[in-house]
């Protein structure tokens, strides 16, 4: 999977950059606290990388389309659908 197919697909990149924000902190505590240094770096670089991903994704490719309305402003893939 290239990078650019990660980030058209939004579901995706998203819960990448969740799981590298949600990984950084324990890094970043144990490098500062016990660990070897090298953890604090790679802590500080998931926590960098899970901060830019949703922004980078606006920048190269802009806002997520939006579903296509019908005439009378229901999305397009409701319109037969019965109002009950």
């Amino acid at each position: 999977m290239t990078m650019i197919a990660l980030f058209k697909n939004r579901l995706a990149y998203l819960s990448l950059s969740l799981i590298l924000l949600v990984a950084a902190f324990p890094l970043v505590s144990i490098g500062m606290s016990r660990g070897p240094a090298a953890l604090w770096w790679l802590g500080l670089l998931a926590l960098g990388c899970g901060g830019l991903i949703p922004p980078l994704q606006r920048i190269l490719l802009g806002p997520p389309a939006s579903e296509p309305q019908s005439d009378d402003g229901q999305p397009a893939s409701r319109k037969g659908e019965s109002k009950s």
